[in-house]
């Protein structure tokens, strides 16, 4: 009788540095979520007002936020084997979290400014699924950077088959290739996208804000000049603008500054931030596809952003960044190099664009309609303008509803392409399809359309062709996956 194979010992637990206390203490890491309890609490004890009880809460706050701190640094610990990486933390409810190497789609290494000052970084290990009310990640925080980049490289290298050393191939180490480098006139595209004018425009709102809640006696003092009213709201619209401006051109810099992608061996490495530095590592063979996203802004000036779709990993905008940002044949050469290219897109039947016409003229003219009503009843004229404005809009962003639309099929990859405000188009590997979904509502039967969804294990998990031919559906299906797609074409009379 053959003997079981020895079970591997596990493996021997480590601990982060002692200096991350300070770090979780200044921030109130572990007890950021029990300040909003202790306040009423102190203040349901008697405590007087005054600057004596203000700084008492703030030592008492920080005294607990050192005490949560030490717990957590001392129930804390994490090792990583041939198999597996386990996290275990908890005080008086253990967690034990144990992550296989094979379900580990990505490493990233990232560097506070407050880490960095105290010479700690912090290591997120992205998984192929999280446990219920979990993260897709594991997060190692505290380590040198050393023991940083020690874990980033033992758990990619765990989840290889090992290669042979150079020494034994008779060849040096394959070299870093340089897939993409930031440029500082990349920064003038900031303005024009949306995420980077969230933070300037809450500013702005948060100083109007302010302007309101100053005491009136304060406005009192300050000097009676006058200022014509029209030049007032123009320096006002001015200063907003430019502080809009500045603030999404400061902001791409912090989160961009000194990006660079480069081709290590089996991995994709992209190092970017100016406060907050981060080393981001995937592995190429679980890449599936680009997707490659314009906003209407960017589309005026040739500008586009590019993730790669990873196999079971989500939060592509953040985790599988190519190109933050930059001029679209950046975007869409960095995609060639790593997916193949499907060929030029088919246009959708022009049925497509009715529907979109149908939907667009729809809404104005039914507001006009309510505005015609507003104005013979009680005399209000702004609805009926409101609906003469859609109506007028409707045409053209109906085309360019219709304009967005397009797929390809390639001996390799294809592409659908969808969105007006946010144009996306996505080049999928053939093999990334695990099914498909073609859904016709009664109105798209009646004009001769149907939506194919690809079902992939990568990225949002479903890409769309919006209302292409429905003859055309199955075939576009079995052409762009696998034999099995098949099954879609209609039977044989």
């Amino acid at each position: 009788m053959t003997a079981p194979p020895p079970i591997a010992a596990p493996p021997a637990a480590r601990r982060t540095s002692f200096r991350v206390v300070l770090v979780h203490t200044l921030t109130f890491r572990q007890a950021r979520q029990f300040v909003p309890v202790l306040i009423p609490i102190a203040a349901a004890t008697g405590f007087g007002g005054g600057t004596a009880t203000i700084v008492a809460l703030v030592v008492a706050i920080t005294l607990f936020s050192l005490a949560m701190a030490a717990v957590s640094w001392w129930r804390f610990g994490y090792a990583d084997g041939p198999a597996a990486v386990v996290v275990t933390r908890g005080l008086l409810t253990r967690s034990v979290r144990t992550v296989p190497n094979d379900r580990i789609r990505g490493v990233e290494v990232e560097a506070p400014l407050l880490h960095r000052v105290l010479g700690l970084v912090r290591v997120r290990i992205d998984a192929a699924a999280g446990a219920a009310g979990e993260d897709e990640e594991l997060v190692i925080d505290g380590v040198p950077p050393a023991e940083g980049d020690r874990l980033r490289v033992a758990v990619l290298t765990h989840r290889r088959a090992p290669e042979p050393a150079p020494e034994a191939a008779g060849g040096a180490a394959p070299a870093e290739e340089e897939l993409s480098r930031w440029s500082n006139r990349w920064l003038l595209y900031a303005p024009l996208v949306g995420s980077y004018l969230a933070l300037p425009l809450a500013g702005i709102a948060a100083l109007f804000r302010l302007g309101d809640e100053l005491p009136d006696d304060l406005l009192d003092r300050v000097p009676d000049v006058e200022f014509p009213a029209g030049w007032v709201l123009a320096a006002v619209a001015v200063g907003a603008l430019l502080l809009v401006v500045a603030g999404s051109v400061v902001g791409a810099a912090v989160v961009n500054w000194g990006f660079r992608l480069t081709r290590r061996g089996g991995s994709l490495v992209a190092v970017r931030g100016l406060l907050t530095r981060r080393h981001t590592e995937l592995e190429i063979d679980r890449v599936r596809g680009v997707t490659v996203s314009e906003g209407l802004g960017m589309r005026l000036v040739g500008a586009a952003r590019a993730s790669a779709l990873v196999t079971g990993l989500g939060a592509v905008e953040r985790r599988g960044q190519l190109l933050p940002l930059g001029p679209r044949d950046e975007a869409w050469s960095l995609t060639r190099r790593l997916v193949a290219d499907p060929g030029p897109l088919r246009r959708h039947p022009t049925g497509a664009l009715r529907r979109r016409m149908v939907r667009a003229l729809g809404i104005g003219l039914v507001v006009t309609a309510a505005g015609v009503v507003l104005l013979a009843t009680v005399g209000r004229w702004d609805l009926l303008v409101a609906g003469v404005v859609l109506t007028v809009l409707g045409v053209p962003i109906a085309r360019g509803l219709y304009a967005a639309l397009g797929h390809a099929v390639g001996p390799r990859s294809f592409s659908v392409r969808r969105g007006w405000v946010v144009r996306e188009q996505v080049v999928l590997e053939q093999r990334a399809v695990v099914g498909w979904q073609v859904r016709q509502s009664p109105f798209q039967r009646r004009a001769g359309l149907a939506t194919v969804t690809a079902c992939v294990g990568a990225g949002s998990g479903g890409y769309a062709a919006v209302d292409m031919a429905a003859g055309d559906a199955a075939a576009f299906a079995l052409a762009a996956s696998e034999p099995w797609a098949g099954a879609l074409l209609p039977p044989e009379r």
